[in-house]
């Protein structure tokens, strides 16, 4: 088992605690596959108290170590997928309203995105089309790369998400008729699980691409859904937002800084005494909790301008001129400049990638 690196350290790292709703499934997933995860977790330093459940936290690290250790448990099975194909929303019965009363794919997609904020809130779930294909695309928030440092097997993570929006495609439309193929980053030689991953999957496998995607009919995306429940889904969305601002505030002023910005990317252009006023916050008391946090507003500003950056060219709904145009760049030279510090290529070539 690996050691836990010091909270202070993590910290300087931009690597937060994040909430344990996973609780249930994890202990399912272990008893399917032969073992109980609960000495793993004690010996990940990991307490938790079911009362207060939502108070749980663990660090990134943690969770990524004993995610491995539950692999070199479970030989047979492969345990990320069994992890992600036993997930449900126990803990999170708004969002599992929400999900599955959802009117289209698209729309479950969106409820997808909203629900990693409190489950896993330093993965992407990313929408990508073209032509008559449609692609799921998963990822890693950008503070989160600095966990590649420490040698953790970031993988087991994707495949675990690959298995879960798989399970949640199936249950809402019925069927996987729609289910082309699975990409992954992960070249085959790497991984010993392959043929379990293949098993798993009813299509067929890639491995070593250049992005971890579940690959379907674009068509699928905007059929109407047998489980379409309007009113309920409106109560629902309303409850899961009350919940991921309950949760934004338990994290940090930062978070809640960034919530704003991702819910309204034109308060970007905010200072921080503007946004200071939003938060009901004296400007003083935002920069100095911000510090606290080994953060400040600047930082946060730019982190924001990034996130944004690679979720606009994703879409590809927008121009790059008017991306630097949202992001309040001066010019497109002033955006791709800053881009080519954020990824090291320009916008145009990072988007290209991904074509």
């Amino acid at each position: 088992m690996r050691i836990p690196l010091p909270p202070a350290m993590l910290e300087a790292l931009g690597i937060k605690p994040i909430p344990m709703f996973m609780l249930s499934s994890w202990v399912k997933a272990a008893a399917k596959c032969g073992f109980n995860v609960q000495p793993l977790f004690k010996e990940a330093g990991i307490t938790i108290d079911i009362i207060r459940l939502e108070e749980a936290r663990v660090s990134p690290l943690q969770l990524v170590s004993v995610l491995e250790q539950c692999v070199a448990m479970s030989p047979e099975k492969y345990f990320p997928l069994i992890l992600g194909d036993t997930f449900a929303f126990e803990s999170l019965p708004e969002f599992e309203t929400l999900l599955t009363t959802s009117p289209t794919l698209r729309d479950a997609l969106k409820v997808a995105k909203m629900a990693r904020k409190v489950v896993l809130p330093w993965i992407t779930i990313e929408l990508a089309e073209q032509g008559d294909e449609a692609r799921v695309l998963l990822g890693f928030d950008v503070p989160v790369p600095n966990l590649a440092g420490f040698g953790l097997p970031l993988h087991l993570v994707t495949h675990a998400i690959m298995a879960c929006v798989r399970k949640f495609g199936r249950n809402l439309t019925g069927n996987e008729d729609s289910f082309r193929e699975v990409h992954f980053m992960i070249e085959e030689v790497r991984t010993p699980y392959a043929e379990q991953i293949r098993a798993f999957f009813p299509v067929p496998v890639k491995f070593g691409q250049r992005e971890d995607a579940l690959v379907f009919d674009r068509a699928a995306l905007d059929l109407p859904l047998e489980g379409a429940f309007p009113a309920l889904h409106e109560q629902a969305h309303f409850l899961a937002e009350q919940r991921l601002g309950k949760e934004t505030r338990r994290q940090g002023v930062a978070a809640e800084v960034e919530d704003l910005i991702a819910r309204d990317p034109t308060l970007l252009a905010l200072g921080v005494e503007e946004m200071a006023d939003r938060l009901n916050l004296h400007p003083r008391t935002l920069q100095r909790r911000l510090k606290d946090e080994n953060d400040s507003y600047l930082h946060v500003q730019a982190r924001m301008r990034h996130r944004l950056a690679c979720e606009w060219l994703k879409e590809g709904k927008v121009s790059i001129d008017d991306i630097s145009v949202r992001l309040g760049f001066s010019d497109r030279r002033a955006f791709t400049a800053a881009f080519k510090r954020w990824e090291g290529c320009t916008p145009s070539a990072w988007r290209d990638k991904l074509l």
